[in-house]
């Protein structure tokens, strides 16, 4: 492969975890499906993990070319967007019957290739739910270009026709997704539960839906809910009455609809844009959707990736640091990776040429491949209001103060005490629990579709993202003021 040294790459995302199971295979393949589907792609994508921390980029002009385009068939090829979004969910209904058949297989009984095969099918579902929401992904990461342009299309038009609703809370109410996710689905059948007046048949009805949604907060690091934490939230739905739990969440996406005509109406939004919001609309949906079949399906392989671990000599986080191309190397030619695997994790890059070729490189190599790259860094700088405040996009409105608890990863989740307020680089289902017991969330980066946004919005949680130094700035214990109705993060003390 031909890397492109002297052009400039863009380092538009920070993860503060991922691996090669999630990133690898979708990589590969987005530049060939953005195009298949009329949309534009970067050619050349590449990833780099320090200590299992990810950071993604692609070459900055192919980028911003790429974002150009893909926003204007926001205005002018809508039908394309509404097409990548139900096949995306459609994908996403497959994948959760893979994953759902997958749970029935012994892996202990199947051959070597038999487990190849799986793996491969696996990796291609994974593949059809991940790029359909990459064109969107790219528009919102680092640089809020839907958001950005949205929020000043209602600005304008609330001079123009003189609105009452803020514009800030006119967008919110906009883009938020007017149908229940599977955490809401999911909180509703706990209800249906708790209207179970027989103990004993409550119990076990309880038993079989906390082992049906034990795999909710899996995310890419394998956490499993036990039933403990299932009883505790029937608990709490119980002493706020099961019937009145379920017809709040029924009448809360009612009443989102209909505030959202309101809206259209105070506002005089034209059908251009009302066809955009619904594309966004969309675009949160699909993307919270798509994300959890993809969390189902490790959950479904972790037998599978258990098994070719005992086979292999590796362990399961080894394993998520196989390439997609590296398994049928570990199961039929029987190459040994145990050091390979443990020097990605520690260092590593890969990059996609755009034609369906990743090269690896881990250690010394990886260092100097990287160091020849020229890079665009994410733009770090504080409010011009002053030191002690920073600015981002309110996700949902409030305004609170509350103690900072910084956290990124799953082993960070113990800080976090009730009131306190969550900051984090980007938010992703491992960290749900947090964003439940937290007063407000603030995050360094995400637009309007990122996971914070979407599930803050259900939570009815003050959150602001995209801030891109709120983790740089603010420690651990700082108090400081979340005023989500105008953007601003201010530090007290």
């Amino acid at each position: 492969m031909k890397i492109p040294y002297k052009k400039e790459w863009h380092l538009f995302e920070r993860e503060d975890y991922a691996n090669y199971l999630f990133v690898t295979a979708t990589w590969e393949a987005y530049p060939i499906l953005g195009p298949k589907w009329g949309f534009k792609t970067p050619r050349y994508l590449g990833a780099e993990y320090i200590n299992s921390a990810c950071n993604l980029f692609a070459l900055k002009g192919e980028t911003d070319e790429a974002n150009k385009f893909n926003f204007g068939l926001l205005l002018k090829k809508p039908i394309l967007w509404d097409d990548v979004h139900l096949l995306n969910v459609n994908n996403s209904n497959k994948l959760f019957d893979f994953g759902r058949k997958t749970l029935l297989r012994d892996s202990t009984k199947l051959s070597d290739e038999k487990l190849a095969n799986i793996v491969d099918e696996f990796n291609g579902w994974q593949i059809a739910v991940h790029e359909p929401r990459g064109m969107m992904w790219m528009l919102e990461t680092p640089d809020n270009i839907v958001t950005e342009y949205l929020m000043k299309y209602l600005s304008l038009q609330k001079i123009q026709v003189n609105a009452k609703t803020s514009f800030s809370e006119a967008f919110q109410m906009l883009i938020a997704v007017a149908k229940p996710s599977l955490w809401s689905e999911e909180r509703m059948n706990l209800a249906k539960i708790g209207l179970i007046n027989n103990r004993k048949k409550r119990n076990i009805a309880l038993g079989i839906h906390a082992r049906k949604s034990e795999w909710l907060e899996y995310g890419l690091q394998g956490k499993i809910l036990d039933l403990q934490y299932f009883t505790k939230e029937l608990e709490k739905i119980m002493s706020e009455d099961p019937r009145k739990v379920i017809k709040n969440i029924k009448q809360e996406f009612t009443s989102l609809k209909k505030k959202q005509l309101e809206i259209q109406r105070e506002y005089k939004i034209n059908s251009v844009h009302k066809r955009v919001f619904k594309i966004v609309r969309d675009s949160n949906y699909a993307r919270l959707y798509s994300k959890y079949s993809q969390f189902f399906g490790y959950y479904a392989m972790e037998g599978v990736y258990s098994e070719i671990g005992k086979r292999a000599g590796l362990s399961l986080e080894q394993i998520r640091f196989l390439g997609h191309d590296d398994f049928r190397r570990v199961l039929i030619e029987k190459k040994d990776f145990s050091q390979v695997t443990l020097e990605r994790m520690k260092y590593s890059l890969h990059i996609t040429d755009g034609k369906g070729h990743t090269e690896y490189f881990f250690g010394d190599e990886a260092r100097k491949v990287r160091a020849r790259m020229k890079f665009k860094e994410i733009e770090h700088k504080l409010s011009d209001e002053g030191n002690n405040t920073l600015r981002g996009q309110s996700a949902y409105n409030g305004k609170v103060q509350g103690r900072v608890k910084v956290i990124n990863l799953i082993t960070e989740l113990g800080k976090i005490h009730h009131g306190n307020i969550l900051v984090s680089h980007m938010t992703n289902p491992d960290i749900v629990p947090a964003m439940k017991m937290a007063r407000a969330i603030v995050t360094d980066l995400g637009g309007i579709t990122c996971h914070a946004a979407i599930v803050a919005r259900e939570l009815k949680k003050p959150c602001i993202i995209g801030t891109k130094i709120a983790t740089k700035v603010l420690k651990d214990g700082d108090m400081i003021e979340v005023d989500a109705d105008n953007g601003i993060v201010r530090i007290i003390k």
